[in-house]
């Protein structure tokens, strides 16, 4: 069994490794010792290696998983298929950020790595690891007979909210090798969801990027459906909608949207019963330290009730890295494995499929 400090390497070093993983890494000596730094971007990769004091630089993953001597790595790139595998073949212990993988093809032979390895494998819905959502969930789970859920997620564009960060990024990659990945990024796309039409594409991709957030919340606290009824897609892919039908009375409304215009943050899980409804209600993760809050409607024998719980200001993403600290060193099992990774990306896949313009 490793021992403390666990020494980690980064597989990307853009803004959610600047933003969360390396100060909350650092801001946890105790834990984990961040020894190197791999980015396609060397010199991105020297200038945040410079901020954060990390001895060793990569352009190569490769490179990195034979040379460093590391005990697990973090998995920070836009397609993180192939560092993953590569991570968890190398006997690595691995926390992968969200979304798992592009299909269930790369989701399935990253699940074969780690289980051949047996090495610890994790991916980073940090959300729940949010005190807030762990209150919400308890909350939910206590309703009798819930009849409907409500997940909603509309959003504008991030950089609204990373004004305030320095963020550092050189643009020192080659043309060729950038055009390239982009071209392996798509067909790993048209694995998941065959050829589609540009605004069913761009629909995924939301799915992949935003929604993989809803989906775990959803699985934790209420569970994943039985099918997907239906499917809507409009305003070029930017927003889509779903009803979920789960065993009995129970649907769940999904609905997503991008406001490109405007700095908005708004998600929130709602569950309806016959005499309460719960709402766990989401802040933007870049505002750090935000609570995630916990609403409350039902009638007591005084009369209608209304309440609002802030059970914590703690940050998720540190919560979640000390529960992958305690995974790895004392042996305790994820609370979001791979597993439930490749069961909500499924069902991402399945509300694509069920879009009426998607055959």
């Amino acid at each position: 069994m490793t021992t403390s400090p666990v020494r980690v390497g980064l597989i990307g070093a853009g803004m959610i490794a600047q933003v969360m993983h390396l100060p909350h890494l650092l801001e946890l000596p105790d834990r984990f010792s961040v020894v190197a730094i791999c980015d396609l971007s060397l010199g991105t990769a020297q200038a945040v290696a410079a901020k954060y004091d990390v001895p060793q630089v990569f352009t190569d993953h490769r490179v990195m998983l034979e040379s460093a001597d590391l005990d697990a790595v973090l998995v920070l790139t836009r397609d993180h298929a192939r560092p993953a595998i590569d991570a968890a073949s190398a006997g690595k212990h691995i926390l992968v950020e969200k979304p798992l993988c592009n299909n269930l093809a790369e989701a399935d032979e990253l699940i074969d790595a780690v289980a051949a390895s047996g090495v610890v494998g994790m991916v980073g819905h940090h959300k729940r690891y949010d005190p807030g959502y762990v209150a919400g969930r308890k909350a939910i789970q206590c309703l009798e007979n819930p009849h409907l859920v409500r997940l909603h997620d509309v959003i504008g564009p991030n950089s609204g909210f990373l004004e305030h960060y320095d963020l550092i990024r050189v643009d020192d990659v080659d043309a060729g090798l950038l055009q390239r990945l982009q071209q392996e990024h798509l067909a790993s796309l048209e694995v998941a969801i065959g050829s589609q039409p540009e605004p069913v594409l761009r629909a995924y991709q939301l799915f992949l990027g935003l929604n993989t957030h809803d989906m775990t919340i959803l699985h934790g606290a209420v569970g994943l459906p039985e099918r997907v009824v239906s499917t809507e897609i409009w305003a070029g892919g930017r927003a889509a909608a779903a009803i979920l039908a789960y065993p009995g009375d129970l649907r769940c409304v999904f609905e997503t949207a991008i406001v490109p215009g405007l700095r908005k943050f708004d998600e929130s899980l709602t569950v309806y019963s016959p005499d309460k409804v719960v709402s766990i209600v989401f802040p933007s993760p870049f505002l750090k330290n935000a609570p995630t809050l916990v609403e409350e409607w039902e009638m007591t024998e005084n009369g209608y009730r209304e309440s609002q719980t802030t059970a914590s200001y703690e940050e998720a993403f540190k919560l979640e890295l000390i529960h992958f600290h305690e995974c790895i060193t004392e042996g305790k099992t994820p609370h979001t494995p791979l597993s439930e990774a490749r069961a909500d990306l499924a069902l991402l896949i399945e509300m694509i499929k069920a879009f009426r313009g998607s055959e």
